[in-house]
């Protein structure tokens, strides 16, 4: 069970049923509730992390390496939904959609075929193969992407940092009760890590972010770059309703663990001097180049199979996986209810 079944409704799931019993629920449920009816009405009742934003900035400008800031839309809700959301943020036709429908079959089977721990590995093995080798001139290293935003002795490049965020940046100071705060927030081993580290420059964004260089060592080579950003309400809540148990830093950092795409090296929490924004920390990461998912049918079926990967990894897998199937009427309804979305 993972920690973001605290905070949100579950799937429906009775753990004393087997996974071939729930298979067969699933199949029995797709018999009264058909493919049609359900990408119509997001009405077959199974609920995922809804993700397929973060697949989205996988293929979008900002490169193949995700963050906080790509999942901090991330709401538990209806699987039809997130997979209609894909097709139409990647603006797939009738083809592609069949496509991506085929593949999200074969990435929800893989998963309910293994036990959850097995599953969640696999799901998390796949997933971050198309997060980190999409192409290999695709994404920046760590050490690469600080270099392009830290001018030599450790100070921060505010004019990269500014045409990165699209806004204006300005220095931002007193930030130790705030990291100390922050490493409160982390593992033990992480935060004894951190604790070597003085901050050597940090900047500042009108919408509450922040970037903080952190360097050790004498001659300050040694460096991290740290990001925090505010952690707002999903724009998700208007159609699938509000984050009602915890707060938006809870259900951003559950997100991440849902979405295993996004790296988990030092997520943790904080809030301003103030107690007025409530921040969601990481490790940077950039990454400039626009991945090469191949022709529109090849992205289609790699971003179809990792959604399917990660629904089926924090879902009811089984149930999910007797509901779609394996036959061809799937995706022939996702390709006729993705035409209707367009058509209308």
């Amino acid at each position: 069970m993972t920690a973001w079944r605290t905070y949100a409704d579950p799937p429906e799931s009775d753990p004393s049923l087997s996974r071939f019993e729930r298979k067969a629920r699933g199949r029995a449920r797709r018999d009264d509730i058909g493919f049609a009816d359900a990408l119509r009405t997001a009405g077959s009742g199974y609920v995922v992390w809804m993700c397929a934003d973060a697949l989205d900035a996988v293929v979008g400008p900002a490169g193949v390496v995700l963050d906080a800031a790509h999942v901090d839309d991330c709401l538990p809700g209806p699987w039809e939904s997130d997979l209609l959301d894909l097709a139409a943020r990647q603006g797939m036709g009738g083809r592609a959609a069949e496509a991506m429908a085929e593949a999200y079959q074969r990435g929800i089977s893989a998963v309910a075929a293994e036990p959850l721990h097995a599953a969640r590995a696999e799901a998390l093995r796949r997933s971050r193969a198309l997060a980190d080798a999409v192409s290999p001139n695709a994404a920046q290293s760590t050490v690469t992407a600080v270099r392009r935003l830290v001018s030599p002795g450790a100070r921060l490049r505010h004019d990269r940092i500014s045409s990165w965020w699209g806004g204006a940046v300005e220095s931002a100071s007193d930030l130790g009760a705030e990291m100390a705060q922050y490493r409160e927030s982390l593992p033990e081993a992480d935060a004894r890590l951190l604790a070597q580290y003085r901050v050597a420059d940090a900047v500042a964004g009108d919408d509450g972010r922040l970037l903080v260089l952190l360097a050790r060592g004498s001659d300050g080579d040694d460096v991290l770059l740290l990001e925090a950003a505010s952690a707002e309400p999903s724009t998700r809540e208007v159609s699938f309703g509000a984050w009602r148990d915890g707060s938006d830093v809870q259900r951003v950092l559950l997100a991440r663990e849902a979405v295993p795409l996004v790296p988990a090296e030092f997520a943790g929490w904080s809030t301003s001097a103030d107690g007025a924004v409530a921040r969601v920390w990481s490790r940077a990461r950039a990454a400039t180049a626009q991945p090469d998912l191949g022709g529109r049918r090849a992205r289609a079926r790699r971003l179809g199979a990792a959604l399917g990967l990660l629904h089926a990894a924090n879902g009811d897998a089984a149930s999910l996986a007797g509901y779609v199937g394996h036959s061809r009427k799937f995706p022939a309804a996702v390709r006729d209810a993705v035409l209707a979305v367009t058509a209308g």
